[in-house]
This record gives C-alpha cells, sequence and structure tokens, in this order.
C-alpha cells in the first residue's frame, strides 16, 4: 500500500481512519492528494473545515474528516507531537480501539492488536470460532484472542499481515484456501466450515427515502445552503435546498436519480426553482457561482446531480 512507503504516526492515522468503511482502491488516491495537501498536523489544524471536507469529497462519512481536523488540532495545542500512550491515542477524536492499536503498532512498533472485519474472518475460521462478526460478545472474544497471539516483535507486520490476509485470501466469499499460508492449522477448513464461518449477518433492509432538490438561481448565481447537525443524512454539509425548506415555486425537472448512504436508499428528484416573494432564506444560505458549486458540494450525491443539471 503507498502509504507505507514512509511510515509516521501521521500517516499511519490519517490511512486508518480513510480506510474505515472504504475500501483500499478508493482510498489510495485520496490519501496521496490528502497527505499533498495537508503533509503534516499542523497544515492538517491550520485546515478550514470546508476545505478539509473538499479534499475528503468521495469518501463518504464526513465525520472521518471533521474528527481527524479536531484531532490534529488537539495534538498542535498540547505541543504537535502524536501520542505514543494507547489512552491518549484513544482518547483522539475519531479514534477507536483498532485505529489505536493500528497507530501504535504500525507506527511506534507497540504489541497491540488490531480487529476488524478481515481478522474477525480470518479469526473465526481459523479457530473454527461460530458467531456473528457484528455480535459484540464474539467481538470480544475475538479481541482477547488477538491479544493473545500480537508479536512483541513487528507487531505492526503481523497486524498488517493478518489484515491482508483476509483483504485478499480468506475472503468472504470463495476463499483461496489452496494458496493460504496458514490454511494446514485451519479448522473450519479441515471441517468444510469455510463458507459458513463466521456465521452470516441478518439482511438489514434500507430506508427509502424521496428528496425534491431545488435548483435556483439568481443574477447568475446558485442558491445553497449548509445542512444543520439535526439532519438525517449529509449532516453539517453543503447542499442544494430540498422544496419544503424555503417557499419556493417548482419548475421543470432537471434530473431524477438513485444514490445510496449507509442504509437509506434514496431517490431523488431536482427541480427548477424560483423564491417565492420575500422568502426567508435558511441558516448559512450562500449564493455562488454554478461554475464554484463544487467547491461547496463536496458529497457524491451532489456532484451528480450538478452534472446532471448542466445535461
Amino acid at each position: 500500500m503507498p502509504w507505507r512507503r514512509e511510515v509516521t504516526p501521521y500517516r499511519t492515522w490519517v490511512s486508518e481512519i480513510m480506510l474505515q468503511q472504504t475500501t483500499v482502491a478508493a482510498v489510495t488516491p485520496k490519501f496521496e492528494a490528502f497527505i499533498a495537501r495537508f503533509p503534516d498536523l499542523k497544515a492538517l489544524a491550520a485546515a478550514g473545515e470546508d476545505e478539509v471536507l473538499k479534499a475528503w469529497a468521495g469518501l463518504g462519512y464526513y465525520s472521518r474528516a471533521r474528527n481527524l481536523r479536531r484531532a490534529a488540532q488537539t495534538i498542535v495545542a498540547a505541543g504537535g507531537v502524536f501520542p505514543s500512550d494507547f489512552d491518549d491515542v484513544l482518547a483522539l477524536p475519531g479514534v477507536g480501539r483498532y485505529t489505536a492499536g493500528a497507530i501504535l503498532s504500525i507506527a511506534f512498533g507497540k504489541p497491540y492488536p488490531v480487529v476488524d472485519g478481515n481478522v474477525i474472518r480470518v479469526f473465526a475460521r481459523l479457530f473454527g470460532l461460530s458467531g456473528r462478526a457484528k455480535d459484540p460478545a464474539f467481538v470480544a472474544k475475538i479481541w482477547r484472542k488477538a491479544q493473545l497471539l500480537v508479536p512483541k516483535a513487528a507487531p505492526g507486520d503481523w497486524n498488517q499481515a493478518l489484515m491482508e490476509l483476509g483483504a485478499t485470501v480468506c475472503a468472504p466469499d470463495s476463499p483461496a484456501c489452496g494458496s493460504c499460508p496458514v490454511a494446514k492449522w485451519c479448522v473450519a477448513r479441515a471441517e468444510g466450515l469455510q463458507d459458513r464461518l463466521p456465521l452470516p449477518q441478518p439482511r438489514r433492509a434500507p430506508t427509502a427515502v424521496k428528496w425534491t432538490c431545488l435548483w435556483i438561481e439568481r443574477d447568475g448565481k446558485l442558491l445553497i445552503w449548509k445542512r444543520s447537525s439535526a439532519e438525517r443524512l449529509l449532516k453539517n454539509l453543503w447542499g442544494l435546498p430540498e422544496a419544503g425548506r424555503i417557499p419556493a415555486k417548482l419548475g421543470r425537472r432537471l434530473a431524477m436519480l438513485d444514490h445510496s448512504i449507509t442504509h437509506h436508499a434514496l431517490e431523488v428528484e431536482l427541480r427548477e426553482a424560483s423564491l417565492a416573494p420575500g422568502a426567508e432564506l435558511p441558516f448559512e444560505a450562500r449564493w455562488v457561482p454554478p461554475s464554484q458549486a463544487r467547491d461547496f458540494l463536496v458529497s457524491s450525491l451532489w456532484l451528480k446531480l450538478l452534472k446532471a443539471a448542466r445535461g
């Protein structure tokens, strides 16, 4: 992975946060661009939130980007040295046990384990452990196993090897047991349970959401607004206004598209609109040239709508 060429606490931290809920293929180019724009803690801490969100665009789960910036500010305020104590790393915004273990083992060589979906799958099959990957009791059992096995020598290499084994060999479907380096010790393979461990998660039906978004131009500028923290989706992000939030007269339909955000299936309609006379604009509304809208509308949903609106 490209971010392993130069292992530092900062680079390791950024890469591990980016990899949460995101694939390596999606992260790789984004990581390189992010590090080029914010090469160290001071640069990230000094950046504006909108600037960081723009650099994060396309990765989703934007609270991760906000937490990165907040954590960088916390570290810089405390002297600018990335912490090497487990509790101090764990206390950073957006850092959980997995990320703390990854940073300390990879960047500091400390014997802390990591457990993610890949490690859970590897251990469930290797040791023949029956349970669901998101069941807290089962995950706790995997953490205890990982703690016992992480070596004192090169723990970062061990943790990365485990994660890579799960990502490339011990795959969720059709694991490549014939090329697995631990196949001869694998309980699941010996008992023919590779495709049944860990136990499958019950499927969650997506929540259907319908939005009508408005394309409102005035004097050659487009109306955008910053969504509040009370919104169900895309909290605190700039977006196009929604119908019903401001008095407006709807015009022709510009686009219709489907979009997924976490467990929500969105059906989004984009309509031309004009403000009603005397309409009060929503909080933090702004008029921007349409050509500059991409600087604010960082979510892939809005980027799709911008493209559709322009034909």
